[in-house]
């Protein structure tokens, strides 16, 4: 959603950063979103390979969907720690 400068212009600072504020949380919430979609589509497709047949994943496919999660919140923080290792100027 763009928001016209005009617009803007009519807000004071205090109603500016606000709205910077919100739009930065927004922003993170989606990527959150994107990213938990990512997720479950994947390990679903890794670790659902039979025909879903009652209300609840079976033993096997629920310890694979679980180590799935882990494995990748596992690999993100990794990551994670590694950007901000280099952005701090540190060695990669």
């Amino acid at each position: 959603m763009d928001i016209p400068q005009a617009d803007l212009d009519l807000l004071n600072e205090k109603d500016k950063n606000e709205l910077r504020g919100f739009i930065s949380n927004e922003t993170q919430r989606q990527r959150v979103q994107g990213q938990t979609h990512a997720l479950t589509d994947s390990c679903w497709k890794k670790c659902v390979t039979s025909p879903i047949k009652t209300n609840q994943l079976d033993k096997t496919e629920a310890v694979c969907m679980s180590d799935c999660v882990e494995r990748f919140l596992d690999v993100n923080l990794t990551i994670m720690a590694h950007v901000q290792k280099i952005t701090r100027g540190g060695s990669k």
